[in-house]
């Protein structure tokens, strides 16, 4: 699954999931009013990729504002994270599972989150993920990010290493095998 990052000049910030769950509508409706003017303000030359299938036709108006692309669903969304400085994960409802993220870290892109999006995962803010639950939080933690490359190098690293060590299905196998032993005894 290893991706060769293939960065734009313009720092890119990524939005992805399905818009047929509606915490992620939510989510792409706070981006783009509350959070993306926030960054935009201080970073005027930011893009904003929205990525995903079934967009509403709501969620495809918001490409009308120029640094915005609704990309809808895309075959190999390792391509999406090539291209991408940062994920953005404002999810604040529902129980998904937490693909995005682990999929964000283990192509070495650096990940925004609130700590719902980020729950049950072995993340820690500051080290190798930044987690913030306000809107504004989530803006200046993104522009944060954009604006350090040695920060973005080692949260790449760090999401890299997580995802390898904790979430392959080499370590997850054998995980299972144990649990199966001890039901075996």
């Amino acid at each position: 699954s290893q991706v060769k990052k293939d960065l734009p000049v313009d720092p890119t910030v990524l939005f992805v999931g399905t818009f047929k769950w509606l915490p992620n509508i939510e989510a792409v409706d706070e981006i783009v009013k509350k959070i993306w003017p926030q960054i935009r303000e201080v970073l005027p030359t930011a893009k904003l990729k929205i990525v995903g299938f079934s967009p509403t036709a709501k969620i495809k108006s918001y490409a009308s504002e120029p640094s915005i692309k609704v990309l809808g669903g895309i075959a190999d969304i390792r391509n999406a994270f090539a291209r991408a400085h940062v994920l953005l994960a404002p999810i604040r409802s529902g129980k998904g599972t937490r693909y995005k993220v682990l999929e964000a870290m283990i192509t070495g892109t650096p990940v925004v989150a609130t700590t719902l999006a980020a729950e049950g995962l072995d993340l820690k803010n500051g080290q190798n993920v930044l987690i913030a639950d306000s809107s504004s939080g989530l803006a200046q933690s993104t522009i944060k990010l954009l604006k350090d490359k040695e920060l973005q190098k080692q949260f790449a690293k760090a999401g890299e290493m997580i995802v390898k060590e904790s979430y392959s299905w080499d370590t997850i196998a054998k995980e299972l095998d144990k649990v199966y032993k001890e039901f075996k005894h």
